[in-house]
């Protein structure tokens, strides 16, 4: 719940009329199924539904004030604006003014979700940060996380994504970050971006949101760190790197010492590793499988240290991080396989980094494919390169599943076998895993291979 505010406030503030008096809200709600009683119901309208036809049954379960571009020929007081999208936008910057502590946010094609959820185990330590829910990180997203932002809270982690040019911008615009977080270029929506380039380009509006003051932290092992430092020019810069040598020259930059991280270890939890801190060095053993997380922890690291976190807490923080469900989590599977689920979402860099994990792994390692989704003209040719990737990384056997996946076993070649349906693909899978098999199942959401690793799973482990 945000501070009461009402509808007078916003009419006074941003325009528009009132009909039917004033009234207070404390919550406000864009789903007609989640109203309770003293609410604010914000009419948004889509391609495919309109608010509006559901004010009248928002009404009776107990909403107090509508939000409108039409009006209703209801006893409730109502704000009539030309633009109800504009108009959640707008309350949810009022109260973002509201907020005196510092925000910090997070982009990038794969890890947002993780850093974000990183950096809210370090900030839970010493105070209450608002962390943005789930995926809630475009348009509609990120206005609503704004909306819960309290007086109790010390420090808000806003996550912002985008399948368009101009999204982060807007939304980076409304979250108003002190620091922001630039993670990767890895081809997600590809096919809405067109390129590479205007991915880079759409991540860089989070760096051009930032205050003179504010703190741009950049991955320097991103092949776009140049172009993401230049953007960010005269504002304090930190960059984060597990590589020695990273993409970007930072003596030619106003870059702060880099945060980093070596020695790392593959450990029956997690990896270990070492993260270099500009006060010193601090060993960490990170309780999350997947190679690629030492990365996402530097992230996060780099992210606390901009907001004044000690690094003793920050090392705290990331030991006590748990992971998130479907991100590559290490799971018993029958016969005594090991499952590595990272179903949750999938694209090129991501498929790539979980076979680096893969790879760290003793046994027969196999990997699952379902499709990549939201690949464009390119999709064809970037799953038959995720075959390849994973032939020369040292993978032993791929199965696939999907029209597109099969051009992933193309590119795999001798030990590659292809399913044209899911149920299929499970029952075969369950009469060749044995113990010595580690199994990573991945694949776009629109892939539902969570259904393959529940299938798979020893349910006498849970």
């Amino acid at each position: 719940m945000m501070r009461a505010l009402s509808l007078s406030e916003l009419q006074k503030t941003f325009g528009g009329q009132l009909i039917n008096g004033d009234a207070e809200f404390s919550q406000l709600v864009i789903d007609s199924r989640k109203v309770s009683h003293g609410d604010l119901f914000v009419a948004l309208k889509g391609e495919r539904f309109d608010g509006h036809q559901f004010c009248s049954s928002v009404v009776s379960q107990g909403a107090v004030a509508l939000v409108v571009s039409e009006p209703q020929p209801l006893p409730v007081a109502q704000w009539l604006v030309a633009d109800t999208h504009l108009a959640l936008a707008q309350i949810a910057s009022f109260n973002r003014q509201l907020f005196t502590g510092p925000v910090i946010s997070v982009t990038g094609n794969s890890g947002k979700t993780t850093v974000k959820e990183m950096l809210g185990a370090i900030l839970s330590l010493s105070g209450c940060p608002l962390i943005t829910s789930g995926n809630f990180n475009n348009d509609i997203g990120v206005p609503l996380t704004l909306l819960r932002l309290q007086q109790e809270h010390d420090y808000a982690v806003i996550e912002l994504g985008a399948n368009h040019l101009g999204e982060i911008a807007y939304t980076a615009d409304l979250a108003r970050p002190q620091a922001g977080i630039v993670l990767n270029v890895t081809g997600a929506h590809l096919g809405e971006f067109g390129s590479m380039d205007n991915i880079a380009l759409a991540k860089s509006e989070l760096l051009s949101a930032l205050p003179d003051h504010g703190v741009a932290i950049i991955n320097g092992d991103d092949a776009y760190a140049p172009y993401w430092l230049n953007k960010a020019e005269g504002r304090r810069t930190l960059v984060y790197s597990v590589k020695t040598s990273p993409s970007c020259d930072t003596r030619e930059k106003r870059v702060e010492r880099q945060v980093g991280g070596h020695s790392i270890q593959a450990t029956t939890t997690g990896y270990y590793f070492v993260l270099c801190m500009p006060d010193g060095e601090f060993p960490v053993q990170l309780n999350v499988p997947a190679r690629h997380n030492v990365s996402n922890a530097l992230a996060a690291a780099a992210g606390a240290y901009s907001l004044g976190i000690p690094s003793g807490q920050i090392v705290k923080g990331l030991e006590q991080f748990s992971g998130i469900k479907g991100r590559l989590q290490t799971l018993s599977g029958l016969a005594g396989a090991t499952l590595l689920n990272d179903s949750y979402n999938a694209n090129p860099g991501a498929v790539q980094a979980a076979v680096d994990t893969l790879m760290d792994f003793p046994g027969k390692r196999i990997l699952v494919l379902g499709d990549v989704g939201e690949l464009g003209d390119e999709a064809e040719r970037l799953h038959f390169e995720m075959g390849i990737y994973a032939r020369s990384a040292g993978v032993d056997e791929l199965w696939t599943q999907g029209t597109l996946s099969q051009n992933a076993a193309r590119g795999f070649g001798e030990d590659s076998r292809h399913f044209d349906d899911q149920v299929n693909l499970i029952a075969e899978l369950k009469q060749a895993v044995t113990a010595d098999s580690v199994l990573l199942i991945k694949g776009s959401r629109s892939a539902a291979m969570d259904k393959v690793s529940d299938a798979l799973m020893d349910k006498s482990e849970i």
